[in-house]
């Protein structure tokens, strides 16, 4: 019985990663078709509101205006809201120094966080298209041309843009979080070509204005709520990577840490609340949404569980050697992280420290949840302004 128990815990551990690693970007080039033509531009474009939650981002909110001021829209067509959760810093001072007839600033009355600017936001938007940013990262001036072009596709709910992260100057540490969002805007390609992709980030993404849903002050993954919900009320989400935002990454791999560990407060949040989206009634989206985001972000669970395992059945000669290998990338990730701690970034071994922290991070998101956290209220990662 042991030994049974220890096999289901190891081959379920291992398949898991295979898939949501390797088989699953696998069958996504098998089956994914080629990336359409990119539509036309429309006759007339829509009405857009560009929605700014900010929170003590006096570094950026300037900037950040005028970069959306400086996009390649139609004037009249474009509306700037920026919202802020009560910053106790320069931030309302400045956004308020740039209000005119199209940008408007609201302040909450008390903290209600990022989903709280944004439900308060939405609700005063004008816009029949809502575009979604934040405020310190940087939208490239077409990106919300390359974005709208998309809804006069009556199909097409939602736009997901694509997220290019820059390593602060001279930080070597934090540059396989680039690489690894290199990987995710691939799977996203891929995904929107079988036509489920479910996963954004917050920096740039867009949705019709009649299909928000009121983000639930729950601490679920607020980007990713939008996204399901526009599937659930039957429209496609689509994912344009000539749509470009740009943000700096944290600038160690500690921050990147605390962050992933919010993060994944509200992975876990949203799994419990809307992990129904699985059901094949949803067709590529639940395949997707199974693959690329459930099984990442319980990894932690499947690595445990092949450790757990190769102990179990450590009189199989297989199963040691498969313990040995997983000694040997932890041992890795250790000396990664130690190398770190001297300033040296060597970066195959940087990788391994990268993929292992970030697991470990997921890990204690999950236990943050069990014990009752919930992600609302944010806390900023300490970013400089992107030049």
């Amino acid at each position: 019985m042991f030994e049974v128990i220890g096999g289901i815990l190891f081959w379920t551990g291992l398949l898991g990663l295979l898939h949501t690693y390797i088989f699953y970007p696998l069958s996504l080039l098998l089956l994914a078709r080629k990336s359409p033509p990119p539509p036309d531009d429309p006759v007339e474009w829509p009405s857009v509101s560009i929605l700014i939650p900010a929170y003590n981002e006096e570094t950026h909110i300037g900037a950040k205006i005028e970069n959306c001021l400086a996009l390649d829209y139609p004037a009249e067509k474009l509306e700037v809201l920026v919202g802020s959760d009560c910053s106790t810093d320069r931030t309302a001072e400045i956004a308020k120094s740039h209000a005119n007839s199209r940008i408007r600033f609201f302040e909450m009355e008390q903290r209600a966080g990022k989903v709280g600017v944004l439900n308060r936001l939405a609700k005063e938007a004008r816009g029949e298209i809502f575009v979604f940013t934040d405020a310190n990262a940087f939208i490239d001036t077409v990106a919300v041309r390359k974005l709208v072009r998309h809804f006069g596709n009556p199909s097409v709910g939602a736009v997901s843009g694509h997220t290019s992260m820059v390593a602060p100057s001279g930080i070597q540490e934090v540059r396989g979080e680039g690489l690894y969002r290199k990987y995710e805007n691939l799977l996203k390609t891929l995904e929107s070509n079988l036509g489920g992709t479910t996963g954004t980030y917050g920096p740039l993404y867009a949705i019709r204005g009649e299909l928000f849903t009121p983000f639930h002050l729950d601490g679920r993954h607020d980007d990713m709520f939008q996204l399901l919900r526009t599937v659930e009320q039957g429209k496609r989400v689509i994912f344009e990577p000539a749509a470009l935002a740009f943000e700096e990454t944290g600038a160690s791999i500690g921050e990147e840490f605390h962050r992933r560990v919010r993060i994944g407060i509200g992975n876990f949040q949203t799994l419990a609340k809307m992990g129904y989206m699985i059901h094949p009634r949803y067709g590529a989206t639940a395949y997707t949404f199974f693959s690329h985001k459930i099984l990442r972000w319980i990894s932690p669970f499947l690595m445990l569980a092949m450790l757990i395992g190769s102990l179990a059945l450590l009189h199989i000669f297989f199963y040691r050697a498969v313990l040995c290998l997983q000694v040997l990338w932890y041992a890795i990730a250790a000396l990664g992280g130690l190398l770190n701690r001297c300033g040296i970034h060597l970066p195959g071994i940087i990788l391994f420290y990268h993929f292992t922290i970030l697991n470990i991070a997921f890990l204690l998101g999950f236990f943050n949840w069990l014990g009752g956290a919930r992600q609302v209220i944010w806390r900023r990662t300490e970013r400089k302004p992107l030049a």
